[in-house]
């Protein structure tokens, strides 16, 4: 304990002065309290009393505070990581599961004596302690130690035991953890390092995303361990449960690796699923992964870009090119006189140089294409027949000439709010070539949204280079000028690279070909493909009239699969939308059915997700103790087999690095709130009244 003082030290005379003439003015007489016959000694002890207790009242204005030390100990904290995955559950070693739980709870007892430990269960995450059931489909061992870290850092972490086949199909190797080095990591090595007799599934690689009518191949590879001299049989149904490959597999070696291609047809749209299985051969020891399913997305989105032109021309190739690297779009061209596809089909209909001067004959048809519900992009050329163009459309007209043409540079408007073009592709739109509009006078439409102005020279014009309306639901954009394959290849010289002409190209095409979704009622999750140890997440939007979101009414749907199972949920609100946590579901195609009652109106909505079973654990059941090894001697720990579990007690307390700390905590209070000093003070006073009173002097 300590004192600090807020003035000089010096400053207690002056209360010792004040409590001095304060004893002094009241008993210094005595005829002002006593009589002459009385005992000196009363008026000396009530003198020293009133002097002892205004010297302390004076005291207190001092602000004096005391600084008190405390010392508190923080006792190392022991964690002990249970791996909880499948693969101990069909390879667990020669050691009882039994003994083993018995022997690490009375391990946990035994530290608990100097020690303050904390279980967890780990898998594909870390669990709070619960029965061991071996139930995991993943592992990830890095992950279950950082995130101990995350709840642990700030706390005395002594040592981590972590008890494991070394099994980790997840994640990177806790050998690369960056905390492997910062305490000791002491091992428990479970599981089984016999190779066992097993014929497995041991991967199939296929494209998770396809498009309807599309062939895609599933790539399945196939391992045998102490079978050799038998033989299995390869069976790869499709969604509609026909065989679409029946293959005999001889294996002629004790390490035994196979792999085959299938040709698959996506034939209808949905998340459709391909079971593989292998025949079961006698003397295996897990069949368990001998089946697998791959899900494959097919879907039928897809769109149709259309490019119809009068003569050749190196923008063509430009915008193929540019649209191409987006797989939702297929690109056609062709001459307008040899189109005769229907042009319901088509998702956007690009026009360049259309109508020309030599394109009267097509005229009736590009008529009907204007007429369409089919959004169009206007490109416009030294060719065109603007008088006949002005009349196709209401967005922009221009009077003059094509063939005398201006060059022209881009202004960007930042007033555009159709889409965003990067800052990047912007300030690269500067250093590149003009483009070759129309010359005349330039007139567009009140509701027209522009993205770039034309700068002719140095000169700026209101003149606009890309501009966009849209008309009863219908779509146009118009760029005015030729010459988007100079940018093309400029940028490429420069930067060896296309990213600012494909970008502009791409957004332009994105921008025209997304249809407005005009439901008041959504629901979707956040994936199409969970697998069966995720959380399905859904969540729901409810629209006003002014297509505001609200959520002021309950919201519930029902999940339901193919079988004719069911499961009912009621939403949760978020701040202005519902959101669902359906927990985990068992594999399988599901249908999600949400409504919601607004206003005396009832809205629904469907979405669809499918659920996979993931058993990577039962495809490598060797268990790893090299790896569990060089994790206890890289971190300063030990590594044990579960029958030497209580040695490990003693060497931990052994551990010279695991100790208690030690922390000193230090506060101040002010004297005048320690209650000891109040009371010293009315003792005094009330002693001075009591002989006073005693006396009858008062």
């Amino acid at each position: 304990m300590s004192f600090i003082l807020g003035y000089p030290w010096w400053f207690v005379l002056f209360c010792i002065i004040i409590g001095a003439v304060y004893a002094f003015i009241l008993y210094g007489r005595k005829a002002y309290v006593f009589t002459e016959n009385e005992n000196k000694a009363w008026k000396y002890g009530l003198a020293t009393l009133r002097f002892f207790s205004t010297t302390m009242i004076a005291f207190l204005l001092l602000s004096l505070l005391i600084k008190t030390k405390k010392t508190e100990e923080e006792k190392p904290i022991i964690i002990v990581l249970q791996d909880n995955s499948a693969s101990l559950n069909s390879s667990f070693g020669n050691f009882p599961k039994d003994k083993y739980n018995a022997q690490l709870t009375a391990l946990e007892q035994s530290l608990q004596a100097h020690f303050d430990v904390l279980h967890y269960n780990f898998g594909a995450k870390l669990n709070e302690k619960k029965i061991l059931d071996f139930s995991e489909n993943q592992t990830d061992i890095s992950a279950a130690i950082d995130e101990v870290y995350m709840r642990h850092a700030s706390q005395n972490i002594g040592a981590i035991i972590v008890a494991s086949d070394g099994i980790f199909n997840q994640g990177i190797s806790p050998l690369y953890n960056k905390y492997i080095k910062n305490v000791p990591f002491y091992t428990i090595a479970l599981g089984d390092t016999i190779i066992k007799k097993d014929a497995l599934i041991k991967s199939v690689r296929f494209p998770e995303l396809v498009y309807l009518g599309d062939k895609f191949s599933l790539q399945i590879e196939i391992e045998a361990n102490k079978l050799k001299g038998t033989q299995t049989q390869l069976l790869v149904t499709d969604a509609n449960g026909k065989t679409i490959l029946q293959k005999s597999i001889a294996i002629d070696d004790n390490r035994f690796f196979y792999q085959t291609d299938v040709i698959c047809n996506a034939d209808k749209p949905g998340i459709l699923p391909f079971k593989i299985h292998l025949q079961k051969i006698n003397g295996e020891s897990i069949i368990e992964n001998n089946s697998d399913v791959a899900y494959v997305d097919v879907i039928d989105g897809r769109q149709k870009i259309v490019l119809l032109y009068d003569a050749p021309h190196p923008d063509v190739k430009a915008f193929k090119n540019a649209i191409e690297q987006n797989k939702n779009y297929q690109f056609e061209q062709y001459d307008c006189k040899q189109f005769s596809g229907n042009i319901n089909d088509v998702g956007l209909l690009i026009l360049h140089g259309l109508p020309s001067n030599t394109s009267a004959a097509v005229l009736s048809k590009i008529q009907a294409y204007v007429a369409a519900q089919v959004p169009i992009l206007w490109v416009l050329s030294s060719n065109v027949n603007l008088q006949q163009w002005n009349n196709f459309q209401s967005v922009l007209k221009i009077v003059g000439s094509s063939q005398n043409g201006n060059d022209v540079f881009p202004i960007y408007l930042p007033s555009f709010s159709k889409f965003t073009l990067s800052e990047t592709s912007l300030k690269t739109m500067q250093d590149l070539p003009p483009l070759l509009a129309p010359f005349g006078k330039y007139q567009s439409a009140s509701t027209a949204e522009i993205l770039f102005n034309q700068q002719i020279g140095s000169i700026p014009t209101q003149n606009p280079l890309i501009v966009f309306q849209e008309t009863n639901g219908k779509k146009i954009g118009i760029i005015s000028a030729e010459g988007i394959w100079r940018w093309r290849m400029h940028e490429f010289a420069q930067f060896k690279n296309t990213t600012a002409t494909d970008e502009l190209i791409q957004k332009i095409v994105q921008y025209l070909t997304v249809k407005g979704d005009k439901r008041r009622f959504k629901v979707h999750t956040s994936e199409s493909l969970y697998n069966s140890n995720e959380a399905i997440q859904i969540d729901a939007e409810l629209y006003n009239e002014s297509f505001e979101l609200v959520n002021d009414v309950d919201a519930s749907c029902v999940v339901k699969n193919k079988e004719g199972k069911s499961y009912s949920f009621t939403f949760d609100k978020t701040w202005n939308a519902y959101t669902l946590n359906a927990g985990l579901l068992p594999a399988g195609n599901y249908t999600v059915h949400a409504k919601a009652n607004y206003k005396g109106k009832a809205h629904t909505a469907i979405c669809n997700f499918s659920v996979r079973d993931v058993v990577v654990e039962l495809l490598h059941t060797q268990a790893n103790h090299q790896l569990l090894q060089i994790m206890a001697t890289q971190s300063g720990g030990q590594f044990y087999f579960p029958n030497k579990m209580p040695s490990i007690v003693d060497d931990i307390e052994k551990n010279n690095h695991i100790k208690t700390i030690l922390f000193d905590t230090f506060s101040t209070e002010p004297l005048m709130d320690k209650k000891w000093w109040f009371f010293l003070i009315a003792f005094l006073l009330i002693c001075e009244w009591f002989i006073r009173k005693y006396n009858g002097n008062i």
